[in-house]
């Protein structure tokens, strides 16, 4: 009987005791963040509450403090790369810069999240011209804050137009990382030259791809620099392989590819307006698989929505193209007109179209100026007053195309 009794005891106790570091560790683990000296009353090793007080003791500069609950949370939790970050601040403090260098190193890696600990590698990676960690180290901390950027985007900048550090951005980014549409816009808007900022552009876009969020500022950028040759030859080597077969003076003159492909300004800008329908597709006549027609249903449609951006040298250019109307009634018909994108003013005006006609070939010879260096090809009714606008019929359009002249044999 009284050794049931000590039995009963023993288990008494053990189970208490196990009660109470239930009890002990639930509060410990409730009061880590907010409160962690209560959490520390209650279990004396509890790593998370042994780094709060860490931190806090850092951030007061009280480093002989600050070192002694490091060093407790790593004999509590050896892999807590947050207590070795304040052992690094505080070896910084020290003036130990090669041993503050190796505990940030072996921080970041045991705490990947730490932002502290990438910051200060990135300011170290900078400062030391070392292109790999500092592109490392900012693309860590971009992807644990996105909204960082505004801070960071003059470092980023930098490594992206740098030579020796441009190939590391390249391969970040063509990663996809949260921060790269925001980063490529800023970059596009920055105020390095736009041949340092070119090459990134051009081997990304080889590397990955962009889509048209990403690459528009930057050709915005050349175009209001008015240089439309070169944001020409970027946009043609940022549309997908499978399309540079249709590239020319004229983007896909033909209409062969779906609408939803052409994107940016140097491919068709075409949409539907009220009044009109606009189709892609192939007819009696057409060349190819498909043609472009819109049709008009009697209302007044101030129509000017097909149109797509040149770049043509100073010269005598001729328009060539086959159209189709049906019963396309209009008093001043529907014209391609071949403008200056600078200022808008009209270079050439081709013959109206209009009427019943089926498919035939027409023409229009343009002078190209000096001071004309990007064009825009619009189709559009040439109305002076509103009531020019009332339009019904169909037109058809294909094999759009603008050869030097004369055409040579």
């Amino acid at each position: 009987m009284q050794k049931k009794k000590i039995i009963a005891v023993c288990v008494l106790a053990v189970f208490t005791f196990a009660v109470w570091r239930v009890i002990s560790l639930g509060l410990a683990d409730a009061y880590a963040r907010k409160d962690p000296e209560r959490a520390l009353f209650w279990r004396g090793n509890h790593p998370e509450a042994l780094y709060r007080m860490a931190e806090r003791q850092a951030a007061g500069k009280r480093w002989p403090e600050a070192t002694a609950y490091a060093e407790h949370c790593l004999r509590a939790n050896p892999l807590d790369g947050r207590a070795l970050r304040v052992l690094a601040q505080a070896a910084e403090a020290n003036g130990q810069s090669v041993k503050a260098l190796d505990l940030y190193r072996k921080a970041a890696v045991l705490a990947p999240r730490d932002i502290p600990s990438h910051a200060w590698l990135l300011a170290h990676a900078l400062a030391n011209r070392e292109a790999q960690p500092a592109v490392t180290h900012l693309d860590a901390l971009l992807r644990l804050r996105p909204a960082a950027l505004g801070a960071l985007q003059a470092q980023a900048n930098a490594l992206a137009v740098n030579p020796a550090t441009q190939s590391f951005m390249v391969d970040a980014l063509a990663e996809n990382p949260p921060w790269r549409g925001q980063f490529l816009y800023g970059l596009a808007k920055s105020d390095f030259r736009s041949e340092d900022i070119a090459p990134l552009f051009l081997q990304l876009s080889r590397k990955s791809g962009l889509d048209t969020n990403e690459f528009k500022p930057w050709l915005e950028r050349l175009r209001t620099e008015k240089r439309y040759s070169q944001a020409y030859v970027t946009w043609a080597n940022l549309i997908p392989a499978s399309q540079r077969k249709y590239l020319g003076n004229v983007f896909d003159g033909g209409f062969e590819l779906p609408p939803e492909a052409h994107v940016g300004d140097f491919a068709w800008n075409s949409r539907d307006v009220n009044g009109a329908m606009v189709l892609w597709t192939g007819t009696r006549g057409t060349v190819g698989e498909s043609s472009y027609s819109v049709q008009f249903e009697g209302r007044r449609t101030p129509f000017a929505d097909l149109s797509q951006l040149m770049a043509l040298p100073p010269g005598e250019w001729l328009l060539s193209w086959r159209a189709k109307a049906n019963r396309l009634d209009n008093p001043r018909g529907l014209i391609w007109r071949i403008s200056c994108e600078d200022d808008g003013k009209s270079l050439a005006d081709s013959e109206p179209m209009m009427g019943q006609f089926d498919w035939r070939p027409m023409t229009l010879r343009v002078n190209v100026p000096a001071t004309c260096t990007g064009q825009r090809l619009t189709l559009m009714i040439p109305a002076r007053i509103p009531s020019e606008t009332l339009i019904n019929g169909t037109l058809w359009l294909d094999e759009v195309r603008i050869e030097p002249f004369p055409i040579l044999p």
